[in-house]
């Protein structure tokens, strides 16, 4: 029956989704067999035609090299070469083939610095849905292989330390490790990403892959004292004490570190600033991302018409808009508050947007105006009349977010025409922060009454007009709440106004905390004194660095090299000491794994642990196999499947993520609530690639007692693929945490 069930399934979902039947139809890798290619009208790159003769040699070597490290064999009919010169030369090679590509990067050397395998396995993904499947290799494997490829890929002064490993399930499931690059057996700011699946290698990435490092390295042995780098490291740290959220609605007093992130040259035994180091070049040790504010989205207007009557629910969610402001009315109460200085522009749009949980709606005003050579707004005359020459467009945009209901303004965003401000500052610091000032007591003025200007490192040192006020709570500062306006320099009205503030906070005792020579010795305690390679920036235009001036054509300001140096290790693990119990805070991060030490006894443990392996599971060291399936445990579970990371405390992302997911729909919202073995069904079934099929009616024969005609497409599913047997079902029957193991786990093995 079984077959019988799974054959129909295949021709009804055909049917129903229009599409081909599903097949697994990958095809088979070609038989690996290391040695040189045949290269004639096959190599294309370019070149001088004087170099000609030199870039064969040099792409036949780089090619060879990276054959004998991937294992490529002789089965790909295409093949294509170029070179990229550069700080860092790169040779790009690919290869294919009817259905499988190979694209690598690699150095003159021939070393490889990434590279990615594509196999096409003849059916779309977007037609799945709900997929999860165990990877075709198992962890033990994928290890090993892991292993292998790394002492393939570092060899030399280097090797591959494997930090973290996670399980990427789906259809063609694979593991995915990542870890440092260690040289000379010292850690180095090289990272790596390598990826393996039934297939072998599918991708590897080193994060030097387009910007590598210049000169020599240096010798693993230190010139300076262990103990005087100690000594001189120490001396750096800094600690602040301030209010830290503590995840569960509460904030505690910690001692965080601010101070520079600070290394001693193991040649010199100087401490060195390295992020005033990245600055003095025009650098920065971290990544730079600009974030755009998001406009909310704009509602369609809907014309009626027809026979269509508005339901109940329709009419209850209308009902929110009861008392909204209409557009009039929040034009005239924005262009009263002065500071937002909108005199001169016009309103170009205001959409609503409403909160179906707790009927608030958010009014959004778009205001436009244009820059004139009389207002300028803070930039300069020539970089305005630049803009006019290549013809852009000098409108300012304004963007004012207000609660629909009130008037409360909530949040403004200024979008200018030019970017960086060159003009006339009119404004002092000052001024711009009392102009700040009063907008805050004028627009929000309890949060204002619990803010104060934030004195804490890092906060309005610098000489732009933006002020950040921080919620204060016994004097000290909570910085994760914070009140942010910038003001222009030129006409001292509002540019930007942000408000970051949880409502229902608690505040844990100041009193009998611990003193900041005690919190600095437990945090110097749980950091690891480590010696290693570090980045460290050159500046080109000087002279002594002349042998890389080459790169201020390719726009580099500063090219980086490796140099041996001390510093302090688990920095990002140590977040603090808790200023209450003087004891260092440590976060280490997720291995996506879960074990537990509950399962003795339990004949789904292999079940519960092999979910736990692929990174399903709970957190805590215990499973609680007999526990009552609660709708938050099923969810937790389903969406780790389905490939995210959860916090099962999120109720809200949790909600939404289920109903975007179609695990629930919206009115089904019952986190604590028991479930059923059919609605486990239901929720694990309805999303995948069998939902098209459960909607068809009258054709299916489940084979159960006790399931009725509704119900039936899942029982008969759940029998096909192994989820269900025997006569009854029990579909009402409230389940366990290890019967949703067996049940998830039979469906990722289908």
């Amino acid at each position: 029956m079984k077959r019988w069930i799974a054959l129909m399934l295949a021709l009804v979902m055909a049917a129903a989704l229009a599409v081909p039947a599903f097949a697994e139809t990958e095809d088979e890798a070609p038989e690996i067999d290391t040695g040189m290619m045949d290269l004639e009208d096959t190599v294309c790159f370019l070149a001088p035609e004087q170099e000609q003769a030199d870039m064969q040699e040099r792409l036949e070597a780089v090619t060879l090299a990276v054959k004998n490290t991937l294992d490529v064999g002789d089965a790909y009919t295409d093949f294509s070469g170029e070179y990229r010169d550069g700080i860092s030369p790169r040779w790009s090679l690919y290869w294919s083939m009817d259905g499988r590509e190979l694209n690598v990067a690699a150095d003159e050397a021939g070393k490889v610095l990434s590279a990615d395998r594509w196999i096409d396995s003849g059916v779309s993904d977007r037609f799945y849905g709900f997929a999860p499947a165990f990877p075709s290799v198992g962890r033990d494997e994928a290890e090993r292989q892991a292993d292998d490829w790394l002492d393939r890929l570092f060899t030399g002064e280097e090797s591959g330390r494997i930090d973290s490993v996670r399980a990427s399930l789906g259809r063609s499931g694979y593991y995915i490790f990542r870890g440092g690059v260690l040289k000379n057996g010292l850690p180095s700011p090289v990272s790596f990403t390598l990826i393996v699946d039934g297939e072998g290698l599918r991708s590897f990435y080193r994060s030097d892959s387009y910007s590598g490092y210049v000169g020599a390295l240096p010798a693993p042995e230190p010139e300076t004292d262990e103990a005087d780098a100690a000594q001189a490291l120490a001396g750096a740290v800094e600690l602040e004490l301030r209010y830290v959220s503590d995840g569960e609605g509460g904030a505690r007093l910690r001692y965080v570190p601010v101070g520079p992130y600070t290394v001693v040259d193991a040649g010199t035994g100087e401490a060195v600033d390295m992020d005033a180091l990245y600055a003095a070049v025009g650098g920065d040790r971290g990544s730079n991302e600009a974030a755009m504010d998001a406009e909310a989205p704009e509602a369609e207007a809907v014309m009626a018409g027809g026979g269509a009557v508005l339901t109940e629910t329709e009419l209850a969610s209308i009902e929110n808009y009861g008392d909204v402001l209409d557009q009039t009315a929040i034009d005239e109460a924005l262009r009263a508050v002065k500071a937002l200085g909108l005199d001169g522009f016009a309103m170009s749009r205001c959409s609503y947007a409403l909160d179906s949980d707790s009927g608030d709606v958010t009014a959004t005003a778009r205001y436009t105006g244009t820059m004139t050579e009389e207002e300028l707004y803070g930039f300069s005359s020539r970089a305005f009349e630049d803009a006019q020459e290549q013809g852009r467009d000098l409108v300012i945009y304004k963007t004012v977010l207000l609660d629909g209901k009130t008037g409360q303004i909530r949040s403004v965003y200024t979008q200018y025409p030019l970017w960086e401000r060159d003009g006339d500052v009119t404004m002092s610091q000052r001024a711009a922060r009392r102009a700040a000032d009063n907008f805050l007591k004028n627009t929000v003025p309890e949060l204002a009454e619990q803010s104060a200007l934030c004195t804490l490192k890092g906060y309005n040192q610098g000489e732009d007009s933006t002020v950040v006020y921080a919620r204060t709570h016994e004097g000290y500062f909570f910085p994760e709440n914070t009140l942010t306006v910038a003001v222009n320099p030129s006409t001292g009205t509002v540019d930007s106004f942000t408000v970051q503030w949880d409502e229902d906070l608690a505040f844990a005792p100041a009193e009998d905390i611990v003193g900041g020579e005690e919190a600095l010795d437990a945090y110097l305690g749980a950091l690891d004194m480590t010696l290693g390679y570090v980045a460290w920036p050159l500046d080109v235009t000087l002279e002594e660095n002349a042998v890389y001036a080459d790169s201020l054509e390719w726009g580099y300001t500063y090219v980086e090299e490796l140099r041996l140096a001390y510093f302090y290790g688990g920095t990002d693990d140590v977040r603090g000491v808790d200023a209450l119990t003087g004891e260092a805070v440590t976060e280490t991060g997720a291995d996506g794994v879960f074990a537990y030490d509950d399962l003795d006894g339990e004949d789904r443990a292999d079940m519960i642990r092999a979910l736990g392996l692929a990174g399903i599971g709970f957190a805590g060291g215990q499973f609680r196999p007999e526990a009552a399936l609660t709708q938050r445990d099923a969810l937790v579970l389903l969406l780790q499947a389905d490939g995210s990371s959860v916090d099962p405390a999120e109720e809200q992302w949790l909600r939404e993520q289920a109903v975007r997911r179609g695990f629930i729909s919206d009115g089904a919202w019952d986190p604590d609530g028991p479930v059923s073995r059919m609605a486990l069904l239901r929720m694990l079934l309805g999303p995948s690639r069998y939902g098209a099929a459960v909607e068809l009616s009258g054709v299916w024969d489940a084979g159960f007692k006790d399931v009725d005609e509704a119900d039936a497409p899942y029982a008969a599913i759940a029998r096909a693929l192994g989820l269900a047997e025997g006569e009854a079902l029990e579909p009402e029957a409230a389940l366990t945490r290890a019967d949703a193991a067996e049940i998830l786990c039979r469906f990722m093995e289908r």
